[in-house]
């Protein structure tokens, strides 16, 4: 009999883990499921976190009046979540006719959600205490019937958190991982009914009666501490983004170190059965470490990062490993509350539940309370001082306050202040990810980085950080973009140029506006999508990057998901633009997927543009996913490069052409813009393009297609030590021809390609791509076509600028191309603006000069002197003009000066004085000034003839 009861036992418990593996499961895949529907902006977050958060509380104080359905609960689990996947394909369009109920607002949606996640919500919240209750009976009341199955349950879940992001939806997508779990609640329940399990109902208190007979100190402990975890988790969350990346990968960890950390904290309290205070004590000691720990932690994780090497899982161990280091003893700590409470009024599910449901609510309240307040206000340490506060005054309520217990409360936060004070490093948080793989690169941006405007909203960090004076853009842990960068406002104007007409834009992503804004400049009307609120809050500190967009009367920014504002909406584009972060971050990832192009392509025209990009961090099997995706939902697909691992992609499925070469070489914000801070010609953006016909590149048929149920894109480029995209590259490079850039424009320039190839060089540098332009038209760049090309890139620096300068260097241009009467029109506008502008005088002497007009010529080269008494050249003219004018003295005289000073044309100086010499008669003279000139240089015998030397 004792051996049936062990059997007995070890299948209960085998099954409590399963369970454990399933029950956090379905948070995870359902918010993801949902947030492939409407998004993932922050009330949808918050509203699934919050649903399950309610929901588990609910099912765990009423799961006593379910003692003898228990499989039922489990069974009711995995059909739940068998129907989500069967009528998945219904869910969407049920969840936008609600939104339509609503006025077409994200409410209705989430309404939906809501109701769609309580049932499920609930059943799994009876799970722990009835598992509780049936173990304790099973154990014949043994004491720590409850923390051994919170301590199993959890360590189950603490696995799953791990399986799900880093095996399960690689391997099964997540409609597959869903039915996986469903499939093992249906085996529990199988389990649970076939084994006999269950003892008689037992004879418990009705829940009202038991909440208020619980001790007032008791549950107002468990409050506090439950809102100080709550804090924590997310604190944790956020540290971990800001320090290993905004990746889904990040949350996993943080979550399944808090389930370790209840799963810990239940054993320790089986085992040694410590009270409350001295948990919370642990917490309080913890939580110093972690003040203490967490800025050298990341030099720590800088220092070993290389050591990993290339191996992807062994970076996410060593990220695991950092976290565990700081946060595994809170966390314990924080598991170990409701263990140590239950400890000393035996474990039943009548009480279980309760507290499961008061930490529950309190939960909720400390979420509520983070990113209402702490978050959006307070500095990540402050925050950290804040939850060790919390948990200060759980401790001293649930133990009566002694003057020696205030006495060490108050030490302890005095250190907790000193730490602080001393060891918190806030600035350290926002340098960027990238920046913390090798300490000399991290030690290196700590110098380079002079200071940070940090704001921030619910969940989301925004700052701009100065670097060595230049402005950046930091969201979420990485810097996005240097603000005063052209290449955004660049890709506003190349996506423009395909547009069929300029009517109706949407631009997904607003950042710092600079792409929305130049876009914006052409079209009729431009709506813009930007889910971050904090983003949007602070656009007026941007005002000076993006056109002030703002106060555009014809662009208008919502906040929203991409997803959410595609799928809902009903208005139809000529363009769409997806200018949201890199693919690399979960969040974005999704507007890559096959599903997301399929809702794109729905509203656009007809004839309509869709514009995305990628750069070289996502690989080159990443690139190839990219391409086999768009091309199974679009016909024709162009290329264009904005930087040198920095490309557009242009889909329709109508041919590309630049529809609007025109109106965008043409606007003169624009270009003025371009040209006055950068240089750039706006003229020649559509020497931006590459190819038109990039499906026609070789793509492995094999990649699979990225979607929003498989989001095979998101796992390739996470699992990437070193970004690079070289076989793409040499691929697109061999494709490259230059009759497809001709047909796509509406109007060559006479300087092309020389203008083609001189642009390249500017953006891109020394670069493989310009190599390849370079190598391919080497025939047709001749001198000629590079002189039309620097003239025109002088003429819009002149007409854009209009300094003297520049008219000057416009002018000397027409004169290197023998245009010497417009150069002189040019030149005179110089005089007139700028009568000392040294040189203007002497170019229209060369003018003047070359058109035979001798006396003008003589003049300007005169009132050069003025301006530059030590110009040599100007000497040098005049005199050979009066030469040539038979005014022999006058020759003299000047040749005479030039000869004073070395200048380079010294054996030209003593030939022309022979000459004059000659002319006067002066024959001796004559020839000692011949022989002066043969002995400085070879002399000009056609010129020696022809002025009577020889």
């Amino acid at each position: 009999m004792m051996q049936e009861d062990s059997v007995t036992r070890r299948l209960f418990v085998g099954l409590m883990m399963l369970s454990g593996l399933a029950g956090i499961s379905y948070e995870i895949l359902y918010g993801r499921i949902l947030g492939n529907i409407i998004g993932d902006q922050f009330i949808v977050s918050a509203a699934v976190l919050m649903t399950f958060l309610l929901g588990i509380g609910l099912g765990a104080m009423y799961a006593h009046r379910l003692w003898r359905w228990l499989w039922a609960i489990e069974a009711g689990i995995g059909i739940y979540g068998l129907l989500m996947v069967a009528v998945q394909p219904w869910l969407e369009p049920l969840v936008y006719s609600a939104s339509a109920l609503f006025g077409g607002s994200l409410a209705g949606s989430v309404l939906v959600c809501v109701l769609l996640l309580i049932a499920p919500a609930l059943l799994i919240g009876c799970s722990v205490p009835l598992f509780a209750g049936y173990f304790a009976r099973m154990q014949h009341g043994g004491s720590g019937a409850f923390a051994h199955v919170y301590m199993v349950y959890n360590l189950g879940a603490a696995l799953t958190a791990l399986l799900i992001e880093f095996y399960l939806i690689r391997s099964l997508g997540v409609r597959g991982t869903v039915t996986l779990f469903a499939l093992v609640n249906l085996l529990i329940a199988a389990g649970l009914r076939c084994s006999a399990v269950g003892p008689r109902q037992p004879h418990g208190r009705r829940w009202q009666t038991l909440v208020f007979r619980l001790p007032d100190r008791m549950v107002a402990a468990l409050v506090l501490a439950s809102v100080a975890s709550a804090i924590f988790q997310l604190f944790m969350v956020k540290y971990a983004e800001l320090v290993f990346g905004p990746f889904r990968e990040s949350f996993a960890l943080v979550l399944s170190l808090v389930l370790l950390g209840i799963t810990l904290g239940s054993r320790l309290v089986r085992r040694f059965s410590p009270g409350f205070t001295t948990v919370m004590w642990w917490n309080l000691a913890g939580l110093l470490w972690l003040m203490l720990a967490a800025g050298g932690a990341i030099y720590v994780y800088a220092a070993l990062y290389p050591l990993a090497g290339d191996s992807f899982w062994q970076v996410v161990l060593l990220k695991w490993l950092v976290l565990a280091l700081l946060m595994l003893v809170p966390a314990t700590s924080f598991g170990a509350t409701i263990p140590a409470l239950l400890t000393s009024r035996g474990e039943i599910s009548q009480e279980s539940g309760t507290l499961l449901f008061i930490s529950s609510i309190a939960n909720v309240c400390g979420f509520l309370l983070m990113v209402f307040l702490l978050h959006r206000y307070l500095d990540y340490g402050v925050q950290l001082l804040v939850v060790a506060t919390i948990s200060l005054l759980a401790l001293l309520v649930f133990e009566v306050a002694r003057l020696r217990r205030l006495l060490a409360a108050g030490l302890l936060l005095a250190a907790m202040g000193g730490a602080f004070a001393g060891e918190w490093d806030e600035d350290l948080l926002y340098l960027s990810y990238t920046k913390f793989k090798s300490v000399t690169g991290l030690m290196e941006e700590r110098k380079r980085t002079q200071s940070f405007e940090r704001y921030k909203g619910y969940q989301d960090v925004f700052s701009i950080n100065r670097v060595e004076g230049e402005p950046y853009f930091f969201i979420n842990g990485y810097i996005s973009i240097p603000l005063n960068n052209p290449s955004e406002k660049i890709v506003g104007a190349l996506s423009t140029l395909y547009a069929p007409r300029l009517d109706d834009a949407l631009v997904l992503g607003l950042g710092s506006g600079a792409t929305a804004s130049s876009a914006g400049l052409f079209f009729d009307h431009t709506d813009v999508v930007e889910i971050n609120p904090v983003v949007r809050e602070n656009l007026f500190r941007m005002a000076e990057w993006n056109f002030d967009i703002e106060h555009n009367p014809r662009i208008t920014i919502h906040v929203d998901d991409a997803i959410h504002f595609v799928k809902a909406g009903g208005k139809n584009y000529s363009l769409i633009l997806n200018t949201v972060t890199t693919p690399l971050y979960f969040s974005s990832s999704k507007l890559y997927t096959k599903d997301f192009f399929d809702d794109v392509k729905r509203r656009l025209t007809p004839d309509g543009v869709y514009v995305t990009w990628m750069d070289s961090r996502i690989g080159d099997v990443g690139a190839g996913m990219i391409l086999r995706t768009l091309q199974a939902s679009f016909r024709h697909c162009a290329a264009l490069y904005v930087k040198g691992a920095y490309f557009l992609l242009v889909a329709s499925d109508q041919p590309l052409v630049m529809t609007q070469q025109q109106a965008v070489t043409t606007q003169s914000e624009l270009r003025d813009n371009l040209m006055q801070r950068y240089g750039i010609m706006s003229e020649w953006l559509p020497y931006h393009l590459m190819t038109t016909d990039l499906f026609a590149l070789p793509i492995d048929p094999e990649l699979p297609l990225n979607t929003a149920d498989d989001p095979v894109l998101e796992f390739e480029i996470a699992s990437l030590q070193k970004g690079g995209i070289p076989e793409f590259r040499k691929k697109l490079e061999a494709h490259f021809d230059i009759a497809e850039i001709r047909q796509a424009m509406t109007s060559v320039p006479a300087a092309f390609p020389a203008d083609f190839l001189a642009h390249a060089r500017a953006r891109l540098g020394r670069s493989s791509i310009e190599e390849r332009w370079q190598t391919l038209l080497a025939a047709e760049d001749s001198q000629a076509r590079r002189d039309l090309a620097e003239l025109e890139l002088r003429r819009v620096r002149m007409e854009v600028v209009k300094g003297a300068r520049e008219i000057h260097a416009y002018a000397y241009q027409l004169m290197k191309l023998k245009r010497y009467r417009e150069a002189i029109t040019y030149l005179q506008r110089v005089q007139a603006m700028a009568p000392a502008y040294d040189n203007a005088s002497y170019n229209l002497g060369v003018c003047f000069e070359l058109l035979g007009d001798e006396e003008q010529a003589l003049e300007n080269f005169r009132h050069e002197l003025v301006v530059d008494p030590a110009d040599q050249d100007a000497s040098y003219r005049i005199a050979r003009l009066l030469l040539r004018m038979q005014r022999y003295e006058q020759a003299l005289a000047a040749l005479d000066d030039y000869l004073q000073r070395p200048g380079p044309l010294q054996a030209r100086a003593y030939f022309y004085r022979a000459a004059a010499h000659k002319a006067l008669g002066h024959a001796d003279q004559a020839r000692v000034d011949l022989l002066q000139a043969m002995q400085l240089g070879p002399i000009d015998r056609a010129l020696a003839e022809q002025l009577h030397l020889l």
